[in-house]
């Protein structure tokens, strides 16, 4: 039977290994976004990528719920098992999320051809933007570093900024001709659901920022934000 460091090796080891798989479908959904076009062949291989972030989902929330009931942790032991279980779920989301994006770029090809130039115009830039805060969430995660956690959550309003500007940018490429009207409602809802994934990894670095500090960031917004309103 393992100790309950052995357990929390185990599982550290295997939360890195569905942030490297998520990390995968995000790199082919950036591929296809610069080359313009869907490519079955990513797809496929995204397919069989988020069946394994999956997996790994389900068996990181029961080897957690386990080492929780086996071995009854102490306070930052709690805070990393309870984080697991919470990040594993939404972690699996975005992996859907991207997967259903593949989707759009192939119905954006199929319908509208004459606007898939601006999946690399318009939005290559951002989730390239975004690939960069995700991959610095995951070698904050390797090394604690917690400098690192606080320097992101600044990287939020950018995001925010850039999925403003590519609004306005589609709604003036759809104003310009009605043929781009169903084309850019598509790239809308793309720009839309990029701005969401970045989200959740603001979500992922705040839970990460309580397992390290025992600082509940959302808490402390929430309790901001009811003192503004008084």
């Amino acid at each position: 039977m393992k100790n309950l460091q052995e357990s929390l090796e185990g599982l550290n080891q295997h939360y890195l290994e569905l942030l490297k798989n998520l990390n995968r479908v995000l790199d082919v959904n950036i591929e296809m976004l610069h080359n313009q076009k869907f490519e079955p062949v990513l797809y496929g291989e995204c397919v069989v990528v988020e069946d394994i972030i999956n997996a790994f989902e389900v068996k990181l929330k029961e080897d957690s719920i386990i080492s929780i009931a086996r071995f009854q942790p102490a306070a930052g032991n709690l805070r990393f098992l309870i984080m697991l279980i919470n990040c594993a779920r939404l972690l699996e989301r975005m992996g859907d999320l991207l997967k259903a994006n593949l989707i759009i770029i192939r119905e954006i090809e199929k319908k509208s051809p004459q606007v898939t130039q601006y999946l690399n115009e318009i939005l290559y830039p951002m989730v390239s933007k975004i690939r960069t805060i995700y991959e610095s969430y995951i070698s904050a995660f390797i090394n604690s570093d917690e400098k690192a956690l606080y320097a992101l959550l600044t990287e939020d309003d950018e995001i925010d900024e850039l999925a403003e500007k590519n609004l306005k940018a589609l709604m003036d490429i759809m104003k310009a001709s009605p043929e781009n009207v169903e084309g850019g409602t598509y790239l809308v809802l793309l720009n839309k659901k990029y701005e969401r994934f970045s989200d959740h990894v603001m979500h992922l670095v705040v839970d990460l920022v309580y397992i390290l500090k025992g600082e509940n960031l959302r808490k402390l917004e929430l309790l901001e934000e009811k003192k503004l309103k008084k």
